[in-house]
């Protein structure tokens, strides 16, 4: 490989993201090993294992690229900031780089030449076509599907996958989602230290060990199953059911003079917080730090807003049922039921939870 800039960008980086490189290609090395020599063999994996890209980074991704190529390796600081979900991986595997150019106002990002003419050569062939299209698929579906269940057991996301991807299996599921840039993002794990298994946990989720002990109280409720078309909605990490309930409070929103990005913090906010459990009272009380209501009534019509959101909402705890579909219309009053410091931690060890997940 000739490719000064890629050996300066990678010197860049720090050792410990050096060996996060190499763990994309399971390839093991000692600790002590000198940078250069690291560097020498992340050089050695991305020559040699250079289809491995392909299941690394999205599709959008290598799409993106395919519009550079020798001449075309420059990215502005406005590009970059604008199409950062696209080229921040990149920058992770020292794949671009900022170069400061002594001429005013003239700073920009330079991608890796080989790395574009590689990628470009290998997604411009059929059979790889289909295989970016089955990483895509498959991407989508288990990042959906976790957003949309919270926490959710390896083995139930394995029994969701399996009628679409029907040779799955935990050990593909969890290669997939390590070497899955976006994936190795956006999901987290915890494993329960009794049965050993492996809990999946959406980027969104703040509290999970709270929402795990919220779930087994319904431990006899079956997870709700969607399409496969319903799940990848929750691929996309500011998606909202457009309900009419929804549309009513975006209305009041805009009455108070909000615009559209405070907007959609707001509303994705609510979700969010309903999601992680939190009361309607603490959430409404959180939102009058930002928001002045014109009156009584209207702080009155947010508050039945968001109730009515929080009972027809498909929640975490809920396995993605939604309060009303498991209560019925005439529900008791939602509570939040926070774990004691001296209870049995609700992950199986068997230790109090101030001792365990607690800590």
């Amino acid at each position: 490989m000739e490719d000064k800039f890629l050996i300066e960008s990678l010197n860049s980086l720090l050792k410990d993201d050096l060996f996060k490189i190499l763990a994309k290609f399971n390839i093991k090395i000692a600790k002590s090993t000198v940078k250069g020599k690291i560097i020498e063999k992340i050089v050695e994996a991305y020559e040699n294992n250079s289809n491995t890209f392909l299941e690394i980074f999205s599709k959008d991704t290598i799409t993106y690229l395919s519009q550079f190529n020798i001449e075309n390796s420059k990215v502005s600081e406005e590009e970059f900031f604008e199409y950062e979900e696209f080229l921040l991986p990149l920058q992770s595997f020292g794949f671009i780089s900022k170069t400061v150019i002594k001429e005013k106002d003239n700073n920009h990002y330079v991608l890796s030449t080989w790395f574009v003419e590689r990628i470009n050569s290998l997604s411009e062939k059929d059979e790889n076509k289909t295989l970016i299209d089955f990483y895509q698929e498959l991407e989508m579906l288990i990042l959906g599907m976790i957003r949309f269940y919270g926490v959710v057991d390896e083995h139930k996301l394995l029994e969701l996958l399996t009628p679409t991807f029907n040779d799955i299996t935990l050990e593909k599921i969890h290669a997939f989602i390590d070497s899955r840039w976006i994936l190795n993002v956006f999901i987290s794990k915890l494993e329960d230290s009794g049965s050993k298994t492996i809990y999946l946990i959406a980027d969104s989720v703040s509290e999970p060990v709270d929402i795990l002990h919220e779930t087994i109280k319904y431990e006899g409720l079956d997870y709700k199953v969607l399409t496969n078309d319903e799940y990848k909605n929750y691929w996309n990490y500011f998606y909202i059911e457009k309900t009419q309930d929804v549309a009513d409070l975006i209305a009041l929103l805009m009455s108070h003079k909000l615009q559209g990005p405070q907007i959609g913090f707001e509303i994705t906010t609510i979700i969010d917080r309903l999601k992680n459990n939190l009361s309607v009272e603490s959430i409404v009380e959180d939102v009058k730090t930002r928001i002045t209501f014109e009156s009584s009534n209207s702080e009155s019509i947010f508050l039945t807003l968001i109730t009515r959101i929080s009972k027809s909402l498909p929640l975490w705890i809920l396995k993605g049922h939604t309060y009303t579909e498991i209560f019925g219309e005439n529900q008791p009053p939602r509570t939040v039921t926070k774990i004691g410091r001296n209870e049995n931690c609700p992950c199986g060890s068997g230790k109090k939870y101030k001792k365990c997940c607690g800590k």
